[in-house]
């Protein structure tokens, strides 16, 4: 490969909105490793997340390394081999997982079932980060690029309500409404019968929101009421805004039972858990979580109905998800600044191809 095949798209760690494109020579493969072409990649708000957190102690900017004062963003997306010095990994072979905004990424792939695990990796915070899932081409890959990093958290979060459910909690409180991981909870719940499922959204997303037909009701921030828990309430926030969970909990008072952090909808420097009082607010963490469900439920069963609700949210989502293409550094630049600044509309999602 020359120069002019392989690039990286940098951002200033001092200052994420500024960014430049540099060129560079792709290396030669040592024996056992894997250069993929990155083929396309969705942009969403985990994407702002994983930029903002990128020098806090998860260290996302250490992922894909970079020159002095500067990141490369990961992104969730799908791949091609192009070269191969991996006797197990075939030229031509396409996989989804974690990637750099490059044109290419090499890997060191160890085979496991359904793909491999990226042994160079060392630096993710879980293996959940250095798994590539063997993926053929399906007219669903736009929407998987943006939804399928989310969905694990919304389906792993339904199964823990559903059961606290059958235990006696009568509601659930989402806020941050309109996220594209809450929506794929309230899809789910939405099939879950004794739960009533109150979100909560800004003003200008609460038409969107309830025209989902998703929620039983919907409220905007500054409508929180007494009324928003009457029973006994799981509350889960996908903000990460304690300005935002302090009004849930003035209101909820004592009918909140559990509340789960499950988002950064609203990044700031931190990610520890405000002081709130009871029920203490619990970070999710959906590797470690769904690690735990696959132990408890079989992995081949979990996979099997993880599949088969994700394919039906995907498809659902076209009645309410718009997927806005784009080509090359600079509109992956405009596309990440977008949800960086929360300038994306909930409706829509960006799909680059470098």
């Amino acid at each position: 490969m020359s120069d002019v095949d392989t690039w990286d798209l940098l951002f200033e760690r001092g200052d994420l909105s500024k960014h430049e494109v540099r060129h560079s020579e792709a290396a030669a493969l040592e024996p056992g490793q894997v250069r993929l072409a990155v083929e396309r990649f969705g942009v969403t708000a985990v994407t702002a997340a994983y930029a903002m957190f990128g020098d806090s102690p998860l260290r996302f900017f250490d992922v894909f390394p970079a020159p002095e004062g500067f990141g490369r963003v990961p992104v969730w997306g799908f791949a091609r081999v192009v070269e191969s010095r991996a006797a197990d990994v075939a030229e031509g072979s396409r996989f989804f997982g974690l990637l750099p905004m490059s044109s290419h990424h090499t890997v060191t792939p160890e085979v496991v079932d359904g793909g491999f695990v990226d042994a160079g990796q060392q630096a993710v915070p879980h293996d959940w980060y250095r798994t590539y899932d063997s993926a053929d081409p399906d007219e669903l890959d736009d929407r998987r690029a943006l939804l399928h990093p989310l969905f694990p958290c919304s389906f792993t979060l339904a199964d823990l309500i559903g059961k606290q459910v059958a235990a006696g909690v009568k509601s659930v409180v989402i806020t941050s409404a309109s996220s594209k991981t809450a929506i794929g909870l309230a899809d789910l719940l939405a099939r879950v019968d004794g739960v009533v499922v109150t979100g909560v959204t800004s003003d200008e997303h609460k038409a969107f929101t309830s025209g989902l037909g998703l929620y039983d009701t919907v409220l905007a921030y500054d409508e929180l009421g007494v009324d928003v828990a009457s029973s006994p309430t799981v509350f889960v926030d996908f903000t990460n805004s304690e300005e935002r969970m302090r009004a849930v909990y003035r209101h909820a008072g004592g009918e909140l039972t559990t509340t789960l952090l499950a988002g950064f909808t609203h990044p700031s420097t931190s990610f520890a858990p405000p002081e709130l009082g009871d029920p203490q607010p619990q970070p999710y963490f959906t590797p470690v979580v769904e690690q735990q469900v696959m132990a408890e439920t079989g992995v081949d069963a979990y996979r099997r109905d993880y599949r088969e609700a994700e394919t039906r949210f995907l498809i659902g989502s076209r009645s309410w998800l718009d997927v806005q293409r784009g080509s090359g550094p600079e509109a992956i630049a405009d596309a990440y600044r977008a949800v960086l600044a929360g300038e994306q509309p909930p409706s829509a999602g960006a799909v680059l191809t470098p």
